[in-house]
This record gives C-alpha cells, sequence and structure tokens, in this order.
C-alpha cells in the first residue's frame, strides 16, 4: 500500500508528483531545492541553501 506523505514545513510540490510516497516499506522522496517554505532561497551562499534543502 503506497502513503502520500507532505509537510507545510517545506515548501509545496509544484507540478504532478508529491513530497514523499511511503510504499512497501520504502520511502521516496523528491528532489529538494534550497527553498524556504515561503519560496525564496534561503541566502545566497551553496552553504545556506545545501542546509536549507536538507532540512526540507
Amino acid at each position: 500500500m503506497k502513503k502520500q506523505i507532505s509537510t507545510k514545513n517545506a515548501p509545496q510540490a509544484i507540478g504532478p508528483y508529491s513530497q514523499a510516497i511511503s510504499a512497501n516499506g520504502f520511502l521516496f522522496i523528491s528532489g529538494q531545492l534550497g527553498v524556504t517554505p515561503a519560496g525564496e532561497f534561503a541566502g545566497s551562499s551553496v552553504e545556506a541553501q545545501a542546509q536549507q534543502s536538507l532540512t526540507n
């Protein structure tokens, strides 16, 4: 059985995909940019955007 997973603490999916899907013991996640939940890039450095991507 598959279950769609989403959170408002990360940017919402744009387009016909989900933030994540759980199915048969696996977790499939979509790619994340270094974007805040408000939809703006988290700073101008690679480090700040990488950290935001992992937070998402």
